[in-house]
């Protein structure tokens, strides 16, 4: 016999959310690097989309933290965000460092 699973709407929402921040980091990684192999897309995916939030949360002082404490906005989604504009930051200082 079968059990089902138990889950709390709060669990289902926050579900939901990790699985929103996975595909954006998905995303910003996929358009950061169109030659991006599918394993490396998925293991960006899942480190942006799953670990990121974790390691915000551990760090008080974040950028993510402050942002979500004073916007009220879902972690994962300034999670990818702001790892879309970091990784978009890189991509300018790269461009503009002497060579």
């Amino acid at each position: 016999m079968a059990s089902k699973l138990k889950i709390t709407p709060k669990e289902k929402a926050l579900l939901e959310h990790y699985g929103y921040g996975i595909i954006a980091a998905g995303y910003g990684s996929y358009e950061y690097n169109r030659h991006i192999t599918i394993k490396d897309l998925v293991i960006a995916a899942l480190v942006g989309g799953l670990l990121a939030p974790l390691l915000a949360r551990v760090n008080p002082k974040s950028l993510v933290n402050t942002i979500v404490a004073d916007t009220g906005a879902p972690a994962p989604l300034v999670t990818a965000g702001v790892d879309a504009a970091l990784a978009k930051a890189d991509k300018v200082v790269k461009a503009d460092s002497p060579k």
